[in-house]
């Protein structure tokens, strides 16, 4: 029997944000190119796969106080891109998770006498989006720790990308973080590293070579107080 899921767990991190608490809908829609290659003689309509592109629209009330949602939509429109994340079932360690980097293309906010004021938004990926599975949900880091890994079946044949975002911040800490794969879950090499997080921040970075079929994160912390991480990561 097929196990379904309650939309109403959705995490969704745009950049330093965590906007799950202000949102009521959230969609990616990804599609495909393809370019016809039917010669004569044939019978049937032959393709080749193009580019892939993906959008992203979101829906909620507006907010500016506690996240400030309203002030990170509009910074990202026009902008040269950010890291965005959506949990569709939740953040749990393994849950999948879509990423990319986005650019804004629309903000739109609605006032009614009679309701809350909304907003709706939309996003278009800047390059690939990914398909991947996470390995921390948003939690407040105060210690190090190597995280449980997680299994994705087989090693990866095309490379590999990691996401990081760091929505809230206390005191002075630091946080390096990286990404680590296994073939065994046992023995695990550095795959992804991330700048150093001093402050609240977000950053997608890949890698070409072939990442083992288990990764984890690794977290190094510093300083004093805490930095509220989240963490994902893909094969390509």
């Amino acid at each position: 029997m097929p196990t379904f899921n309650h939309g109403k767990n959705a995490v969704v991190l745009l950049d330093n944000t965590n906007l799950s608490t202000t949102l009521t809908d959230a969609s990616i829609s990804l599609t495909s190119d393809v370019s016809e290659t039917s010669t004569f003689t044939a019978n049937s309509k032959t393709f080749i796969p193009g580019l892939s592109d993906g959008v992203a629209t979101l829906s909620g009330y507006f907010e500016s106080s506690s996240p400030d949602a309203d002030a990170e939509f509009l910074s990202q429109l026009g902008s040269s891109g950010s890291a965005f994340s959506i949990a569709p079932i939740g953040y749990t360690r393994g849950n999948p998770t879509e990423f990319g980097n986005v650019i804004g293309t629309s903000y739109d906010r609605s006032a009614d006498i009679g309701s809350v004021v909304a907003v709706a938004v939309a996003f278009q990926f800047d390059g690939d989006a990914y398909n991947g599975k996470s390995l921390l949900a948003p939690t407040a880091i105060t210690s190090s720790s190597n995280q449980t890994g997680v299994d994705y079946g087989a090693a990866g044949t095309n490379g590999g990308a990691g996401v990081l975002h760091c929505t809230v911040k206390s005191g002075s800490p630091t946080l390096d973080v990286k990404i680590q794969t296994s073939a065994d879950n046992v023995s695990y090499s550095d795959y992804i590293t991330f700048s150093q997080a001093t402050n609240t921040t977000s950053e997608l970075k890949t890698s070409a070579s072939n990442p083992g079929r288990y990764a984890r994160a690794v977290l190094t912390f510093g300083g004093t107080g805490s930095i509220t991480t989240a963490i994902s990561f893909a094969q390509k």
